[in-house]
């Protein structure tokens, strides 16, 4: 990761009423999402993910997934391809973000291939 770097954080609200109620279905949109995740992170489009929980894991906000994209019409279709937003149970804000790491984490960044 360059020293500024153009990303997008991909911030989604549930909307629990939007769930599906069987467990089964629930499941089934879970591992499509991870898959999801898992996609973006071969292609090296990941930067980040995770959902605002607190110190007991208890979530009290959204989930976030920071994405490498040069433009917002770049990151709007991936963000859209993400099953939770896809299937319209989470909402979607798209915020542009460049990326200024902390000496904590170049070393890592700087050790990739």
């Amino acid at each position: 990761m360059s020293a500024r770097e153009q990303c997008w954080i991909i911030a989604t609200t549930e909307d629990e009423a939007l769930l599906p109620e069987a467990a089964h279905a629930r499941k089934e949109l879970a591992d499509r999402h991870h898959a999801f995740i898992d996609q973006l992170d071969a292609s090296g489009l990941l930067v980040a993910h995770g959902s605002a929980r607190d110190e007991h894991g208890v979530r009290v906000g959204p989930g976030y997934i920071v994405i490498r994209a040069a433009t917002r019409a770049e990151a709007e279709s991936v963000a859209l391809r993400e099953p939770y937003i896809a299937s319209g149970v989470r909402r979607l804000q798209l915020v542009p973000w460049q990326v200024q790491l902390g000496r904590s984490l170049r070393p890592f960044v700087e050790a990739e291939p």
